[in-house]
């Protein structure tokens, strides 16, 4: 139980807002404009770790995604995107692509996590359409023994 209330905790829907903007490359201006709001309020949804499903629905139309990205992505609140996609260190500049190593050496490419998603929601996609398909043919074997 501790460790679901844990799980449950590391979702930030507003985390996971800001990360689907960013990869779609789209600034909170284009989201405000298509959300009809005003920047402000992308900006404190993006700050907000709960956000209620009738308002993540509507950000999921806006940036064109799946709820279930918004609702079940994880753990990106220690990510950290950089969008010049250069750091400075020492007075030396040093290109990063889309992947980024954390303080603890673990690399963590977002879009790999995207696509896991993905894959774990498409595989449940199948699982449900053969539990479909299966009770549609007992179905009809009842109707046809009749």
């Amino acid at each position: 139980m501790e460790a679901e209330e844990k799980k449950a905790k590391s979702v930030h829907h507003g985390h996971n807002i800001k990360l689907a903007r960013q990869l779609k490359g789209i600034k909170q201006e284009e989201l405000a404009e298509k959300m009809q709001m005003p920047v402000a309020s992308v900006s404190k949804h993006e700050n907000t770790e709960t956000i209620d499903d009738q308002m993540l629905n509507k950000f999921a139309k806006a940036l064109d995604i799946p709820i279930e990205f918004l609702k079940t992505v994880e753990g990106f609140s220690n990510t950290v995107v950089f969008e010049n996609n250069t750091i400075t260190n020492n007075d030396h500049a040093t290109s990063v692509g889309y992947a980024e190593t954390l303080n603890d050496n673990k690399t963590i490419n977002p879009l790999d996590k995207v696509v896991e998603l993905y894959e774990r929601l498409l595989k449940e996609k199948d699982e449900k359409y053969a539990t479909l398909e299966k009770r549609v043919q007992n179905l009809e074997k009842l109707l046809s023994d009749k």
